[in-house]
């Protein structure tokens, strides 16, 4: 079954200026390491627990080319922009559970295949991943993730962030999609629950349906009219739209974080600062 959301990915054209773009936000991010065979690269943003950001780009134009997985839809996607989300995924402890699951939703998956990351100490982390056909990135739907390493030494290696800003967890994620009947119906199916809210989100212009992912909040969200959601649809298609990151203090956030905008009742990075992600800073009520 899904145990909890293990991360987020926001593809960038230039790594090393993403490193320094999220540092300059506060955020503490460490370098991750390759995918030797996709000619990708990243660096991550790790939090209190196992989940985190990670900055993904391409380090070898042409691996990537020859990658029918991620690297060539990734240098795709940056080609001509500077980022954006891309993909968000959640672990599980019985990935062939979860292969299964979607395909009852009518969703046929790629895997699960052994993935690994050499990291820059030598330690390679090895996972099985499964994807929708064909590529996890700008889909509506998540990719699972299985970790080789127990969750208890993977963090011991990994390490916990100590970000400047305040931050200290993903607590949620949303989903642009188009038809929220059939969105909701997919992830009701994968995460095996139901919606527990559902509404119109005034300042997005869209009605919304929220599962509860072990105190993690999944929003899917469809345009009602011309608004922020129906313009990222316009632009990228389904896929991520937003990422709420919680702070332990957001006035503090206010005065650390530069440019942050108010949203309600919440901040939200320019996107031009966030390299073309979305990104919502949250107190500790929210999700």
């Amino acid at each position: 079954m899904v145990t909890r959301f293990d991360h987020l990915v926001i593809a960038v054209s230039d790594l090393g200026r993403a490193v320094t773009s999220y540092r300059a936000l506060g955020f503490d991010v460490v370098p991750g390491g390759r995918h030797e065979h996709h000619g990708t690269h990243n660096a991550l943003i790790r939090f209190g627990g196992l989940d985190y950001i990670e900055l993904l780009g391409v380090y070898d134009a042409e691996k990537a080319a020859g990658s029918a997985f991620s690297g060539r839809r990734l240098a795709e996607f940056v080609r001509g922009r500077e980022g954006g989300l891309v993909g968000h995924c959640f672990a599980t402890d019985d990935i062939e559970h979860e292969v299964r699951r979607a395909g009852e939703a009518g969703i046929e998956m790629v895997g699960p295949f052994e993935m690994r990351r050499a990291r820059p100490d030598g330690r390679t982390l090895k996972w099985r991943l499964a994807v929708p056909f064909d590529v996890p990135w700008r889909r509506r739907w998540p990719f699972i993730i299985e970790w080789d390493d127990p969750d208890e030494e993977r963090l011991a290696v990994e390490g916990v962030g100590a970000h400047e800003n305040g931050a200290t967890a993903v607590v949620g994620v949303s989903v642009a999609v188009r038809d929220l009947q059939q969105a909701t119906y997919l992830y009701s199916t994968l995460l095996e629950t139901a919606p527990h809210a559902t509404g119109d989100v005034e300042n997005l212009i869209a009605s919304r349906a929220r599962f509860d992912v072990r105190g993690f909040a999944l929003d899917l969200l469809a345009p009602a009219g011309e608004g922020p959601v129906q313009e990222a649809l316009e632009r990228d298609g389904e896929g991520p739209f937003e990422a709420r990151v919680r702070v332990g203090d957001l006035a503090a956030a206010r005065v650390l974080v530069p440019g942050v905008a108010e949203d309600g009742d919440a901040l939200r990075i320019p996107a031009d600062r966030a390299l073309g992600a979305r990104i919502s800073l949250v107190g500790k009520s929210r999700t």
